[in-house]
């Protein structure tokens, strides 16, 4: 019992954290407006906060090989809580900055904690609803959290999500605090010595190329959400609130899909569902991006084209032992699997803040459409390579 609530609290913890990392892009009108910036540099507090988590995720390893894992989760707690309130009463754009850093550091190790939780503190019946709590939570939080916040910002202001999301991940992470169990409640062995499984993950035939494309790939999913909040406001002139509504919709088919997906890879095989989706993405991008659809079509199509990201991203998962049969040990490979995604939106939010100013909305959509097609084509060469042509 004591396992359930530590997987119920962990799922809402991410949720929550999750939730206001996601919303700053629709909210980037008000935050621009209050911290007096345009809103193309407000998308830096995308950028500079995933950059955290992307530093914690790497430095994660050895930060639990020299504190406990439960007390490591409290302080992870103390420091997010306190980065989000900060964040929210924050006087300036660079206060701002520092502290959506902090929070980002924060989660990088949470997310650490997380997967410690899922291989050592779980039983084996447990251990599929703790993956289906790691895969879940994050498009769940695009679904519902944001389109909550972006709603309770347009009744109230937008730090009235912040405070409300951070009061949410108090209770969680204090929760997941009580009910740690205490298989996990260990310091890790590996230590430092986790940069070694990276290292030698890609230095397996393929894995750095598969890699590479995997983040440029990425950088078109992760652009399109960093610069959304803008992107329907100059298109379509929507305000918060329709932003959020949209957003809801695109989410939900997002999340959903989630659930259906190994049941339709079983049902039409990994070559045929990882090419149609992937080649049907490839059509839909360059349709809607450059916002020449009318809204209604827009956001139907750009939902669709979310949702066929999460059956071709969930089939190159599940081929990760065909595509890399030369080591037993995949755990590296998954992680790198967070770090690309994380890496591509650290650096996608961070170009779009700086350039599209000047460059203009057409260039970063036609960047972003470049970014797909290029990752895309890497992603198949390694495919049409290790998995595509063999049998299962």
């Amino acid at each position: 019992m004591k396992e359930k609530f530590a997987i119920i609290a962990s799922f809402i913890f991410i949720f929550a954290f999750n939730s206001v990392d996601n919303a700053i892009a629709p909210l980037v009108g008000p935050i621009s407006g209050s911290f007096l910036v345009p809103p193309e540099k407000a998308l830096w507090l995308i950028s500079i906060c995933t950059g955290g988590t992307v530093a914690a995720l790497v430095a994660g390893p050895g930060i639990l090989s020299m504190f406990r894992a439960r007390r490591l989760l409290l302080f992870t707690l103390v420091c997010m809580t306190a980065a989000q309130c900060l964040f929210a009463l924050a006087a300036s754009f660079w206060a701002a900055m520092f502290f959506r850093a902090a929070a980002g550091f924060a989660a990088g190790l949470v997310a650490t904690l997380m997967w410690r939780l899922t291989f050592h503190g779980v039983s084996k019946e447990n251990f599929p609803h703790m993956i289906a709590v790691l895969m879940s939570a994050r498009p769940l939080a695009t679904a519902i959290g944001v389109p909550l916040a972006g709603l309770m910002a347009w009744k109230m202001s937008w730090q009235a999500p912040v405070w409300a999301i951070a009061a949410l991940t108090t209770t969680a992470g204090l929760a997941l605090y009580v009910f740690f169990p205490a298989s996990a409640d260990g310091v890790s062995e590996d230590g430092a010595g986790m940069i070694r499984p990276y290292a030698l993950a890609l230095s397996v035939p393929h894995a750095g190329f598969y890699y590479a494309g995997m983040t440029i790939n990425r950088m078109a999913y992760f652009g399109f959400y960093a610069f959304c909040g803008i992107w329907f406001d100059r298109h379509y002139g929507l305000n918060i609130k329709s932003i959020s509504l949209a957003l809801l919709v695109i989410g939900l088919a997002e999340a959903l899909i989630n659930f259906s997906t190994a049941g339709i890879i079983k049902r039409f095989g990994h070559k045929a569902t990882f090419l149609t989706s992937l080649g049907a993405s490839a059509v839909l991008l360059p349709l809607f991006i450059f916002g020449k659809l009318p809204l209604t079509a827009a956001v139907a199509v750009i939902a669709l084209f979310m949702l066929l990201d999460r059956v071709y991203s969930m089939t190159l998962v599940i081929s990760i032992p065909r595509m890399f049969p030369s080591t037993g040990d995949k755990t590296a490979f998954g992680s790198l699997n967070t770090l690309t995604s994380w890496g591509a939106m650290m650096i996608v939010s961070w170009l779009l803040g700086r350039f599209l100013g000047a460059a203009g909305m057409a260039a970063a959509e036609i960047f972003l459409v470049v970014c797909f097609f290029a990752g895309s084509a890497m992603l198949y060469l390694v495919q049409e390579r290790t998995v595509l042509n063999t049998p299962a």
